[in-house]
């Protein structure tokens, strides 16, 4: 199974691959650190699964800085492009905010989602490094699409 996280917290992509790696070991995971990149490999390699960061930068990082502007939304708009391409891996946000560009809470947005994107979005995971919620949401997930597969604990 082939799986793509999309996150620019390096702190927090290593804990969900360990996780995933610890967990689940029959799971493929690829790392990309920005929206750009994130859109080149989801149009470029088949993944079954998208762990997927809502705040993304445009580019990855270089030399210590982020290259192009930061999308509050970013997550939002690989899910557009999915869409409009036709790709068909389903989506699990993973996040640490509850309120987005200041205004949309999550809540609001994960409502929103659910109703433009039926078939790709599969919900949301709050993310909190001192907390352990998230890891059993993370694997519930993993093992939904891994249908039945006992190669994940």
């Amino acid at each position: 199974m082939n799986g793509l996280l999309v996150e620019d917290d390096q702190t927090k992509a290593n804990k969900i691959i360990d996780i995933i790696n610890e967990k689940c070991p029959g799971v493929n995971l690829s790392l990309e650190s920005s929206y750009q990149n994130g859109l080149n490999a989801i149009f470029n390699y088949p993944f079954d699964f998208i762990l997927l960061d809502m705040s993304l930068p445009t580019y990855d990082q270089i030399n210590g800085n982020f290259s192009g502007k930061p999308k509050g939304f970013g997550g939002s708009n690989i899910l557009k492009e999915m869409r409009r391409y036709g790709k068909t891996a389903v989506v699990k946000v993973i996040t640490q905010y509850n309120e987005f560009d200041g205004t949309v809470s999550m809540k609001d947005l994960d409502a929103e989602l659910k109703t433009t994107y039926p078939t790709l979005y599969r919900g949301y995971i709050t993310y909190a490094a001192k907390r352990t919620e998230w890891v059993e949401e993370l694997c519930e997930f993993i093992k939904s699409m891994m249908n039945g597969i006992p190669n994940c604990r």
